[in-house]
């Protein structure tokens, strides 16, 4: 009986797709297929520089494909050309045993068949995956390594080319035969980059500026579109105008971040072809840059300390003590810490509950006092500031809130998705432990049953704290959506402040008194609140 075959090719990278690793591939599966008189190849499923190692199962459309097509009996057999085509993370183990229930049987041209009929099969394919991964890691650390190497060198790496250059064969041909390129000047862009350091070194413009001055005077942007402050930034913080090549200016761990110029690696010699602007220039406009960045970063921490006319914004707006930089003790002039505590008990019938008691506290104990309360502070406070607001008429903060409320959200739902995923990275681990407990018992497997029991345990309670967070995140976040439907469902023409105030929650009362209060002073019978406005 013959057996319907389909097969999966896929590249991970554009550049393996420009070296035709697609038809290579194509060939050697049916070549694979015409070896076997009962398979019969039916269609293929491409997936064109899609990383197996960056995304899950649920990220991949041809994966889901696959899976659909299988739960409806379209085919027989799956083959690829090696399990890492498949997959490059320990998840796709299960992938492969998710297809195996329903039939389907796995077929590798280099591994042979992925079987997960019973526990052995199972730990292998897991560790194959597993082998998967590390080889990308590795795979990632040697191109790095090499890329720098590069670069050091004044090799152009690839990728697209900045703004006031364009790409240009080289004359050069790589080790897998694919011809190089470099850079060349675009001289009517680069008049355009020239211009654009001028008005950050010699007028002192900030990024948005600058895109605004060039959309007045309608000079053409990257993309035909508008100029952005991120496309501005992103050519004055560029080396390769002042003729130097760099790689490292960002890393990923989750997100992406800027690292400090002075981790950069850069081409060991200048490349006066691609000189647009003077190395002193690009420094100014570094340190100018710098400067600004300091300046923000000093305000914010003197935000809390000074008691000028001028509004501070608070660097960071999280806690539960409200009043958290803005009060200081009434007699030694030291601002009151975070004294708060937890008062945690099981109950009779062995639930656990907790407490939160707010305190603020003057690190010197002044005047004989242990603390203050902060039901007590903050309502005595927050009353005075409400009816000082209600006095304010005719400024309109509705816009601004709502950015800090929207700013709330975003950072609520990232850690919701992290949680969740880490919640369901927990419980695959503990089930591919779980699979493996006859045989710690019967000693044929590769940790002792005391080992496997004692990572079981760990597992789990690293699980049950995730679904504890999960739990609490689950209320912030309800919680912030009835408060922003309640918000959506009122119509105010103007906004009322102390309403406002009233509602809103701690991040938002701190950013509100950060521009309208200077310090509050306290002790014994006596709360003084010096206002901006």
């Amino acid at each position: 009986m013959s057996k319907k075959v389909r097969t999966l090719l896929r590249v991970s990278s554009k550049q393996q797709l420009h070296d035709d690793d697609i038809p290579v591939q194509r060939a050697e599966a049916l070549q694979y297929i015409a070896g076997r008189p009962e398979w019969v190849f039916d269609r293929e499923y491409i997936e064109k520089a899609v990383s197996g190692y960056k995304n899950g199962v649920e990220d991949r459309e041809a994966l889901q494909e696959i899976l659909t097509d299988a739960k409806e009996g379209q085919f027989d057999i799956l083959l690829t050309y090696m399990s890492d085509r498949i997959g490059r993370q320990e998840e796709y183990s299960f992938y492969v045993a998710a297809l195996n229930r329903l039939g389907i049987e796995v077929w590798t041209i280099k591994d042979g068949q992925l079987k997960t009929e019973d526990h052995i099969d199972k730990l292998l394919n897991y560790i194959r995956f597993w082998q998967n991964e590390g080889e990308s890691k590795k795979t990632g650390m040697r191109v790095r390594d090499t890329q720098r190497e590069l670069v050091r060198a004044g090799k152009f790496v690839g990728g697209r080319a900045p703004f006031g250059y364009r790409l240009v064969p080289s004359g050069m041909v790589s080790s897998h035969g694919r011809l190089l390129k470099k850079l060349e000047i675009v001289e009517e862009n680069a008049e355009t980059v020239r211009k654009i350091y001028a008005l950050a070194v010699q007028q002192g413009m900030g990024y948005a500026r600058i895109a605004g001055e060039l959309n007045r005077q309608g000079i053409p942007a990257v993309n035909g579109g508008e100029w952005k402050a991120g496309t501005i930034r992103g050519i004055l913080t560029n080396p390769v105008y002042m003729g130097y090549l760099a790689i490292g200016r960002r890393e990923n761990r989750g997100t992406l971040k800027r690292l400090d110029r002075k981790e950069w690696v850069y081409s060991e010699e200048q490349i006066q072809e691609l000189v647009i602007i003077p190395a002193e220039s690009w420094e100014r406009a570094q340190e100018i840059r710098e400067a600004r960045k300091a300046k923000i970063r000093i305000a914010g921490k003197q935000a809390m300390q000074q008691c000028g006319d001028g509004c501070h914004v608070p660097l960071r707006t999280g806690g539960k003590l409200a009043l958290t930089g803005f009060v200081y003790c009434g007699h030694c002039g030291g601002r009151l810490k975070n004294g708060s505590y937890y008062n945690r008990w099981v109950t009779k019938a062995g639930e656990q509950k907790e407490s939160f008691t707010g305190r603020y506290i003057c690190p010197g104990r002044c005047g004989g006092c242990s603390g203050y309360a902060q039901d007590f502070l903050e309502t005595v406070v927050f009353e005075a500031v409400e009816k000082y607001m209600a006095h304010i008429d005719f400024i309109d903060v509705a816009g601004e809130l709502e950015q800090i409320r929207e700013k709330e959200r975003k950072r609520a739902e990232r850690e919701r998705m992290e949680i969740r995923r880490k919640i369901d990275s927990t419980r695959r681990d503990i089930a591919t432990l779980e699979e493996k407990i006859p045989e710690a018992m019967r000693g044929t497997y590769y940790f002792s049953g005391e080992k496997l029991a004692s990572m079981l345990k760990e597992k789990e309670q690293s699980l049950q704290e995730w679904m504890k967070k999960e739990e609490q995140t689950e209320k912030e976040w309800k919680e912030m959506e009835l408060q922003s439907s309640i918000r959506e469902a009122q119509a105010a023409v103007l906004p009322d402040w102390k309403e406002e105030f009233h509602n809103a929650g701690i991040p938002v009362k701190r950013m509100l008194l950060s521009s309208m209060v200077s310090r509050i002073l306290v002790k014994e019978g006596e709360i003084r609140i010096a206002f901006k406005i």
